[in-house]
């Protein structure tokens, strides 16, 4: 049964059978506060009574505009297809500023942009080292191994080359 029915069933025990909410509430293992929820949305008399409202806010009053959303996606875009430019929030809000347009944050700046899939992730190899076969990539050797130790008599290290 599912969550609609036994909000219908529960309400038309009471209203048509005239059962009491105590009763209704422990049969179906729900308590007194759902059941008066449920049965206020029944009184108003919608058709759709028994069905979850939406949760989510009816307004966003500090949600950026759409116009602002775009001059930052298109800024970011427009900084990557330069050479040499740098492409972080600092410098699209530097771009938003010679422009004249209102910038919003740095933390929204870089929020509009990560959820559009522009940040890009820094790796430690780059590109055209992983096109390098491993065998053929260039790699620190060890030349020489030094030992050091403690002279107690002079209070000094000493130090051994090994070749």
């Amino acid at each position: 049964m599912s969550e609609e029915d036994v909000r219908k069933e529960a309400i038309q025990r009471h209203v048509i059978g005239g059962e009491t909410p105590k009763i209704i509430c422990k049969s179906i293992n729900r308590s007194k506060q759902w059941f008066f929820k449920w049965l206020k949305r029944y009184k108003t008399g919608a058709a759709d009574w028994y069905q979850e409202h939406s949760r989510a806010p009816k307004t966003s009053p500090m949600a950026i505009t759409p116009e602002t959303r775009d001059h930052i996606i298109l800024t970011r875009q427009n900084l990557e297809a330069s050479p040499y430019a740098q492409i972080g929030v600092s410098a699209i809000k530097w771009e938003l500023k010679k422009l004249g347009t209102p910038f919003p944050s740095d933390r929204t700046i870089h929020r509009v942009v990560k959820n559009e899939g522009l940040v890009k992730k820094n790796s430690p190899i780059s590109v055209k080292e992983l096109s390098i076969p491993i065998s053929q990539r260039p790699c620190a050797a060890i030349t020489s191994i030094r030992w050091t130790s403690w002279d107690l008599a002079t209070s000094k290290t000493t130090a051994d080359s090994i070749r």
